[in-house]
């Protein structure tokens, strides 16, 4: 019954991008219904997700449910197994959306498999779009849309290049099978793609949007990425209609 439920709920959140919510860091507004929003990945995940919840505190019936790991993926599922923890939850909270940013950990051996040849060839994509899709049935089976989030621009090489050839596969998987996606490669890199450390911010500010590892993503560089999340997330949640006047002040 829960299961038919949430396919209801599911099939009503599609249909209802007339009156979708007009969704901003630190915005007001109310769900015509109660939402659910399952927050997945790696440490990025782990970072931005308590902070999402934070942002998104002054809208009514939307519970964002963080459960970021970090150093993990879907590489390694016998450090961490990411469908089975994600099953754990679908079954538990329900949600009806479950973002899931991951493979900056994921250019190694994929467990279980060998013979692949380096991380990134086209042996070891065929079985990475087999995690993918996995990831992508659960939701499916559970009534709940998915979003998947692409590994960011690094400095690093070979990280970089493989997690260029990663996200685009994963942008072409959700291309394919008409899942969200969002690029957060293109919104935390340079006008010609290359990686930025920091921004300078309408105010004059120059504020890092990473941290000193190069690796990992600062409270600033998370507003950018859920600056493109939140109204991607919002436009299939049916509620208060779009209306800025109902932004919060003194941000």
């Amino acid at each position: 019954m829960k299961t038919l439920l949430q396919l209801i709920l599911s099939l009503l959140l599609i249909s209802a991008t007339s009156f979708a919510m007009h969704l901003e860091r630190g915005g007001r507004g109310r769900a015509d219904f109660p939402v659910r929003i399952l927050l997945t990945g790696d440490s990025l995940m782990e970072a931005m997700g308590p902070q999402m919840q934070r942002e998104l505190s002054g809208y009514e019936n939307i519970t964002l449910i963080p459960i970021g790991k970090r150093s993990t993926g879907l590489s390694r599922p016998d450090f961490y197994n990411w469908p089975r923890v994600l099953e754990e939850n679908l079954r538990r909270h329900h949600p009806q959306i479950v973002v899931m940013w991951v493979g900056t950990n994921d250019p190694q051996n994929i467990h279980g498999h060998t013979g692949l040849g380096e991380p990134c060839s086209q042996a070891w994509m065929r079985v990475y779009t087999q995690k993918l899709m996995e990831i992508a049935t659960l939701c499916r089976r559970y009534g709940a849309q998915l979003i998947f989030m692409g590994p960011p621009v690094m400095e690093e090489e070979p990280l970089n290049t493989q997690l260029a050839q990663i996200n685009m596969l994963m942008y072409n998987f959700c291309k394919r099978y008409k899942l969200g996606y969002i690029n957060t490669r293109t919104l935390l890199a340079d006008s010609r793609g290359n990686y930025m450390h920091s921004v300078r911010r309408p105010d004059g500010r120059t504020v890092d949007i990473r941290w000193r590892d190069r690796v990992h993503i600062t409270g600033d560089g998370n507003r950018i990425v859920m600056d493109k999340l939140l109204p991607y997330m919002g436009h299939v949640i049916p509620g208060t209609p779009p209306n800025r006047s109902l932004r919060a002040r003194g941000r």
